[in-house]
């Protein structure tokens, strides 16, 4: 049923005499229409709740199927038997039957930042007469390795006592000289100030629940404190922000959503004030240059292509138009600078996943091609860009172009209509299919934009822990450490070691900021 009911203007007293007279079987003449209209209002009321947004349906699928994977749809809706008949020759040729690599023992080589203790023989050296057959002489071979995890608070206090020496005769104080570095500079040292903004913005730990642990350590020191430590980071890699930005605006590449933020400085502005925009969002840019990668973050009214387009204001003149990767919200494309811009896959798969449990044999066909796409993604993963062009405009074009004469089919043939959900998925697929394909003609335009959704889960942590930002300038240190602490990552740079360098070269990142970027620093800061 189309087409919404009348309202239904009754009493609670003339429901109870209709239910009575039926359960009687004695209605009246005036009974039918009355039951007619309650039939259609349980018919509508029954297509609303199943189409309408399908609220019930995501409830389910966040305290059931934990992702979107076809196999688990598939098994859920289909059955177990009929999924894995469908799947084994996908399993033959991706691989999946065989166990994940990433388990088992780690080799000691990946414990990079590990302190290497070398174990002497007790009673033997190189060089010596072999004390088993006396003939032959000692050598080296390989050590062997044996691995042992130790731990501790990540804040240790050290309290110093100087000593103090009086003369008997002329009473002249004399006190031990401390160290240095306890005149010169704040009681707090560079590395804690590092770890401890690491796991506010990377790690999600509240300042409160750090101050909480240290408590229960033996070694208190209070959220107030630790809040001051974070700032204390902020301001030596507020000019690194600046460069990252300067580099961002450069990228052949470029990702951007956002998510909303709460900041109570400006939420009882909106109260007080009520100005025309008063949403409060954290926008996640991701930019790709060359082989590096910087993200990005800013936490303001401003939405993600308000905030891109601040960024593009710096871009060079003469480079090429940026590739710009995001979902089709029109607040995430920049108004002053032209992109290419390639649509996000996985927003228009979601579609037909969250309408699957509706129209079951359509969306599996659809979702089954779109897997088939995506995995030619991954295989295409280390080719240059032009091979994975030319890789997926062979293996990929003919499987999206049969996705949308399928889908058009649906509605040339009246199996779907325009306006319900699965045909709501097609037309959110036609009507922004220039962009869905744009990885089919240009070289290095992403298939999804999943790489700035993985950043913005780093902020829905902290939103989820946190809850908000007291202040605009809070927001901002957030923002200036997480940009940097996540550019570390993804380029494979301990933030700890950096943040406690930069610390150290407080100046010198203030006069070349350039010269401190994380791919950088190891030779800013060697002796020349």
């Amino acid at each position: 049923m189309k087409k919404r009911p009348k309202r239904l203007d009754f009493t609670t007293e003339e429901m109870d005499g209709l239910i009575t007279r039926i359960e009687e079987q004695q209605p009246t003449i005036d009974d039918y229409p009355l039951l007619a209209d309650v039939l259609r209002a349980m018919i509508w009321l029954e297509n609303e709740l199943k189409e309408k947004r399908l609220s019930i349906r995501r409830l389910r699928a966040i305290f059931g199927i934990k992702t979107e994977k076809l196999r688990n749809l598939s098994r859920q809706l289909l059955g177990k038997a009929l999924e894995e008949a469908s799947s084994s020759e996908k399993d033959k040729e991706s691989g999946e039957g065989k166990k994940k690599a990433g388990h088992g023992h780690r080799p000691s080589s990946d414990y990079q930042e590990a302190k290497i203790i070398q174990i002497a023989h007790e009673a033997f050296k190189k060089g010596m007469v072999c004390p088993n057959c006396g003939k032959g002489k000692l050598f080296n071979l390989s050590p062997g390795t044996v691995i042992r995890i130790i731990g501790g608070p990540w804040l240790n206090v050290e309290i110093y006592k100087p000593e103090k020496l009086r003369c008997s005769v002329c009473q002249t104080i004399f006190t031990a000289t401390l160290p240095k570095e306890l005149y010169t500079e704040s009681r707090v040292d560079k590395s804690a100030k590092a770890i401890v903004s690491i796991l506010k913005y990377r790690g999600g730990v509240p300042f409160y629940r750090q101050e909480q642990i240290q408590t229960i350590f033996g070694n208190p020191v209070s959220d107030t404190e630790i809040w001051q430590m974070t700032r204390d980071v902020a301001e030596c890699t507020s000019p690194i922000m600046t460069e990252l930005c300067r580099v961002a605006a450069n990228a052949e590449c470029i990702h951007n959503d956002d998510t909303t933020a709460r900041i109570l400085d400006l939420m009882k502005e909106n109260e007080l004030t009520n100005p025309e925009r008063k949403g409060i969002f954290t926008s996640a840019i991701l930019a790709k240059a060359a082989d590096k990668q910087i993200a990005l973050f800013f936490t303001g009214r401003q939405h993600a292509g308000e905030n891109l387009n601040d960024i593009l204001d710096d871009r060079e003149q003469g480079l090429p138009v940026p590739i710009q990767s995001c979902d089709a919200l029109s607040r995430n494309r920049p108004k002053d600078h032209p992109t290419q811009v390639g649509y996000c896959n996985a927003h228009s798969r979601r579609k037909f996943y969250e309408v699957a449990h509706l129209w079951p044999r359509e969306c599996l066909k659809v979702l089954a091609s779109f897997s088939i796409v995506f995995m030619n993604d991954k295989i295409a993963k280390d080719f240059s860009p032009q091979e994975r062009l030319e890789w997926h405009q062979e293996k990929s074009g003919p499987v999206m172009k049969e996705i949308k004469g399928y889908c058009q089919s649906l509605l040339d043939e009246r199996k779907v209509e325009p306006n319900n959900s699965l045909g709501r998925a097609i037309r959110y697929l036609h009507k922004h299919w220039e962009g869905l394909t744009l990885f089919l003609r240009i070289p290095g335009v992403p298939l999804s934009n999943n790489a700035d959704e993985r950043l913005i889960k780093r902020v829905v942590l902290n939103r989820k822990n946190a809850y908000f930002f007291k202040t605009e300038y809070g927001a901002q240190i957030a923002d200036n450490l997480l940009s940097v602490i996540e550019t570390c990552v993804l380029n494979k740079i301990n933030p700890y070691n950096y943040l406690i360098a930069v610390q150290q070269h407080a100046a010198q990142v203030l006069g070349g900021p350039h010269l401190w970027l994380p791919w950088n620093y190891t030779q800013a800061q060697a002796p020349p």
